[in-house]
């Protein structure tokens, strides 16, 4: 069990290209007031001076009133730089030993922090991501800082780390984070059990339903009374409305007749993402305003959380559906009796 809880936390909250590209505002909203910054190859070139271009995204921070820390396995020779681009206002650390705790420990405390409330971002799963989620942090993997004109070595360095967490990723960890991703923001029993109007009011401005067994009993080729009635609701709500499903086009295609107001979109081939992406492109609806709808964990949660949008798993309406998705429904199940909050819920729970 302790070698799946190792294996668990080297699996990142959040990925980014670079630090450059992390929404900062969104981990605000969520509570968090803490940010730690790996150094090598996450704020600068590995074993050379910071990298200018990430000064406005600290500054900013800092001028935020979020606290900012540097954390670093490396010497202190190696980060002193930072205290004549920044002063007092950025607190550095050295020697960390990560992905061991005991120095992070020290680190909090000297912050004033808490673990709950902290943010790390760094470029190594197994030292940044594992000392962060083992401590109850929010992990976001950067790739790591590589420019064309380093040493040929350097460039190596950061190759061979790509490639070590892409075999790490795409083998065990790929379990772990199928987990995470099949886990929805919130449960409810029906469609009709969801309050929109609170969605509304926290800033979402898209909602996306599946269709067959989410609004309708699988196979339905029509919409009842009763959820015409609720979408009509929440388009007056000045949410605007799609359904995706994965159905087929000939069905599909008479509902979407006769919802005059709202696009059907069939074959969808969820939980990929690149027609649902389109749409909100269309729409100029960011995914973090987006909301997913939807009773299988596989095909609309994961899309959603792929899509970065808010997630609804609601509950089957009826048991009537395709073979294959009755033996997933069993997977389902295991994965529900230990699935535990979605790390955004986690976050504004603390």
């Amino acid at each position: 069990m302790r070698i799946l809880d190792i294996l668990d936390s080297a699996v990142p909250n959040d990925k980014a290209e670079n630090v450059r590209e992390v929404d900062y505002e969104r981990l605000q909203k969520l509570g968090y007031n803490t940010i730690l910054f790996d150094y090598d190859n996450t704020i600068a070139v590995w074993r050379e001076p910071f990298d200018m271009r990430n000064k406005p995204v600290i500054d900013n921070l800092i001028s935020s009133g979020m606290k900012v820390g540097v954390v670093t396995n490396g010497p202190q020779s190696r980060v002193k730089n930072l205290k004549d681009l920044f002063g007092e206002e950025l607190k550095v650390y050295h020697s960390m030993r990560k992905p061991g705790t005991k120095e992070l420990r020290k680190v909090l405390s000297d912050m004033k922090s808490r673990p709950e409330k902290t943010v790390i971002i760094g470029d190594l799963f197994f030292t940044d991501i594992i000392a962060g989620n083992r401590m109850g942090m929010y992990s976001i993997l950067v790739a790591p800082l590589v420019d064309i004109s380093q040493k040929w070595y350097k460039r190596l360095l950061g190759k061979i780390t790509i490639a070590a967490y892409l075999v790490f990723f795409f083998t065990i960890g790929w379990v772990f984070r199928l987990g995470r991703l099949a886990t929805p923001h919130l449960f409810a029993n029906s469609v009709m059990d969801i309050d929109f109007d609170s969605l509304k009011e926290s800033g979402h401005r898209l909602v996306i339903f599946d269709f067959d067994n989410t609004l309708e009993s699988w196979g339905a080729s029509t919409v009842s009374k009763e959820k015409r009635l609720l979408l009509n609701r929440v388009e007056r709500l000045g949410l605007n409305i799609l359904l995706i499903s994965n159905g087929k086009a000939d069905r599909l295609g008479k509902i979407d007749e006769e919802l005059d107001t709202i696009k059907v979109i069939s074959r969808a081939r969820k939980p990929l993402t690149f027609k649902s992406k389109r749409v909100l492109k269309d729409y100029g609806v960011p995914p973090y305003k987006t909301v997913v709808v939807g009773d299988q964990l596989f095909t609309d949660i994961i899309m959603g959380n792929l899509l970065g949008a808010y997630t609804v798993k609601v509950e089957p309406i009826s048991e009537k559906e395709f073979f294959w998705t009755k033996l997933v429904r069993r997977v389902e199940g295991i994965l529900l009796s230990k699935m535990r909050k979605h790390p955004e819920v986690e976050a504004l729970d603390k």
